[in-house]
């Protein structure tokens, strides 16, 4: 039989965390008194409400923005002890911060202060790290610097990608929040001030948009691998060729000397490899415009590709 909780839960969150820790906690009884999905013209406020729905539990929504009369008096009405956060793409205005008696609550993927921002997952990947953890902390009016509740650290895998980043940490979290809040049902949560000027690491958002997703082909290849992993699936590491994007999903590291511009095509015969500022890169997957998905092979045999071509960096 699951334990009987009494301390009123608001959950707020996006999936897929969100749904990874909103069966968790529904599945042992928490109490969860409100649930707040993304705004209702979100792609995903539907699977959001939905998942809600299986559960019973209250959902309460809002428009556009959090900082909505309406919204915040149905809050406020809740008389929620703490409000837990998984994965939010809005920041959280004072007035709704100030609506729950002990505070929010955050799940960051990274071990705080490093890796604050929009996308932990990817950049330590990119900078080659191999340790990351997941953080639980107070919010407060700025993103990801309140004070830490609890902090748990893991490996990082040679091939990890964006992809398998983001699951294994889902699931860190939703255990990391449940035992947080079986802890608080009868005892105040711990809160240790994060670092003050000691932040060396920072995730910004990777976006087409930003332009900061394109391959640098200056780059050493093994620098380049990572880029590739690091924003794979979810955002995919681009280059163009003839002026047409080329996503590269995946690539392996030849560690060999060459005298080719960087991003020239090395060899095109019975493979696919790219100079690159040191070593060479082999394309092993990847996509050419919308619908041609393909192995770095097929795809140089079928759109004929030619030894010292370049590959465009944007």
């Amino acid at each position: 039989m699951n334990k009987t909780y009494t301390k009123r839960i608001l959950f707020i969150g996006m999936p897929d965390m969100a749904l990874v820790c909103l069966h968790k906690l529904a599945s042992k009884g928490i109490n969860i008194v409100g649930v707040v999905p993304p705004a209702k013209n979100d792609p995903t406020n539907r699977l959001m409400v939905n998942t809600a729905q299986m559960y019973g539990l209250n959902i309460i929504q809002y428009d556009q923005k959090l900082n909505e009369t309406a919204f915040l008096q149905k809050i406020k009405a809740l008389n929620a002890d703490l409000a837990v956060v998984a994965s939010y793409n809005k920041k959280f205005p004072k007035e709704l911060l100030e609506l729950t008696k002990d505070g929010f609550i955050n799940l960051h993927p990274s071990k705080l202060p490093d890796y604050r921002g929009a996308n932990p997952y990817s950049h330590v990947i990119i900078n080659g790290e191999t340790e990351s953890a997941i953080t639980l902390h107070f919010m407060d009016e700025n993103f990801d610097t309140g004070d830490i509740i609890s902090q748990y650290k893991f490996g990082i895998d040679e091939n990890e990608t964006m992809g398998t980043l983001f699951i294994r940490t889902n699931e860190m979290c939703a255990t990391m929040l449940y035992e947080a809040l079986d802890y608080y049902e009868t005892k105040e949560l711990p809160r240790k001030p994060q670092p003050v000027n000691k932040i060396s690491k920072t995730a910004p958002a990777l976006s087409y948009e930003k332009k900061n997703t394109f391959i640098d082909w200056s780059n050493s290849a093994t620098e380049i691998e990572r880029f590739i992993r690091g924003l794979n699936p979810f955002i995919g590491a681009i280059t163009k060729y003839k002026n047409n994007i080329l996503r590269i999903n995946s690539a392996k590291v030849i560690n060999k000397s060459h005298k080719m511009p960087p991003g020239s095509i090395y060899d095109a015969n019975n493979t696919l490899k790219i100079a690159c500022g040191e070593g060479i890169l082999e394309l092993e997957s990847l996509q050419y415009g919308a619908y041609f998905i393909s192995t770095g092979k097929d795809f140089s045999q079928r759109i004929k590709i030619k030894k010292g071509e370049i590959l465009q960096s944007e």
